[in-house]
């Protein structure tokens, strides 16, 4: 009766492990997506009439390594082949000869490999020709080389990428459960008890950021926002907009908005990094701001010139206060200390120069008080905008 019970027992146990594997007996496509940030778990029950037999696989991309890993757990212990390997010459009875193994592996010389009776009994006949499936197939990316153990906490697979794609293939096949069945701490003794091939298909997108290596991109056009925001407020203050100057107000103006267009030109370039594309844009308005930009001529200091035949001479006056422009401009610029502090002592010397000859030859006419007030007011510039 025993025997009978026993019997009866096995059967239906092998009746289990067919099935499993009849029901992972069709292929399976799954769609995903990964980036970065967001990798992708999928949780996979390898027996449906088990609850012990589940594994977790994920797929994780590296953006700056530009490398997709695959990684398999479980919360029992995991085998896999990495390599096609037929049964025999492989494995002796239900022992397993890591040695005739294809491909290189590690373990320790003491320790014992072997198959579970009930898994050896559910391999089709003639079983000396079954081949066990690598675990892993792929396509569109190329695995880095790694070592290969016999006994492992997880599984993992590390790909490059090449020519920076966006997609991928990966195939699931066989897998296996393996169990320590050690009696004695020295000598350890790992059976597999269960093995299912998923024959799982991943279709991989694997979705890049535009902006991941802009960083410099992105700090040096910031910069330039920054610097023509800067000097197109210094411009609109100094003039306004459609403001009233003389003839040598506006050469003064145009020869400050030639200096700005040259210095910071529109970049034409496109970029595919939404928050750089709206730095370059800003940017480019602000350029175009300069460019339209005009002042109207309200009076010729050349036909009121020597009304009175005295004071201080306007063309000069104006002259010093485009010499504090240019150099205020090239002192926002240079990022020569040195230098810095020559244009800063050179314009202190054109105020000091001017301050005395306004006060020995005076101010009497209207073009002359025009001119001053334009000196004074690139002097005030030279103050808000320069520092020691």
């Amino acid at each position: 009766m025993n025997k009978r019970r026993n019997t009866i027992y096995g059967t239906l146990l092998l009746a289990c492990c067919f099935a499993a594997q009849s029901a992972w007996g069709q292929k399976v496509f799954r769609d995903i997506t990964v980036s970065a940030d967001k990798p992708h778990a999928d949780h996979i029950n390898l027996d449906r009439h088990a609850t012990d037999k589940d594994i977790m696989v994920k797929f994780s991309f590296d953006e700056a390594a530009n490398q997709l890993t695959v990684s398999m757990i479980s919360n029992r212990m995991l085998f896999v082949f990495w390599d096609d390997v037929r049964y025999k010459p492989m494995t002796k009875g239900r022992t397993i000869r890591p040695e005739l193994l294809p491909y290189f592996v590690t373990y320790d010389k003491k320790d014992k490999f072997r198959f579970s009776k009930l898994f050896k009994s559910s391999l089709p006949q003639p079983r000396k020709k079954y081949v066990f499936y690598r675990w892993l197939e792929y396509d569109k990316i190329q695995p880095v080389p790694q070592d290969y153990a016999m006994v492992n906490d997880y599984i993992t697979q590390t790909f490059e990428i090449p020519k920076k794609g966006t997609e991928a293939v990966i195939q699931l096949r066989d897998v296996m459960l393996m169990d320590d069945v050690s009696k004695h701490p020295n000598k350890r003794k790992y059976e597999i008890s269960f093995g299912v091939d998923l024959d799982i298909f991943y279709r991989v997108k694997i979705e890049r950021n535009p902006c991941f290596g802009l960083d410099e991109d992105m700090q040096s056009a910031q910069a330039a926002l920054d610097g023509i925001r800067k000097s197109y407020s210094n411009l609109k203050k100094k003039f306004g907009r459609n403001a009233n100057v003389s003839e040598d107000g506006k050469a003064v103006f145009e020869e400050l908005k030639e200096t700005l267009l040259k210095q910071f030109p529109r970049r034409e370039s496109k970029t595919e990094c939404p928050e750089l594309q709206a730095i370059l844009d800003d940017y480019n308005t602000y350029t175009d701001s300069i460019a339209r930009m005009d002042v109207k001529v309200t009076f010729d200091a050349n036909a009121a010139k020597g009304m009175l035949g005295q004071g201080i001479n306007e063309r000069q006056l104006l002259s010093r206060a485009r010499q504090i422009d240019t150099a205020v401009s090239r002192w926002l610029i240079s990022n020569d200390q040195i230098e810095r502090r020559d244009i800063i002592l050179n314009i202190e010397d054109i105020i000091k120069s001017v301050n005395a000859a306004v006060t020995q030859q005076g101010v009497y006419t209207a073009e002359q008080r025009q001119a001053l007030s334009v000196f004074r007011e690139a002097e005030r510039y030279f103050r808000n905008n320069c520092s020691r």
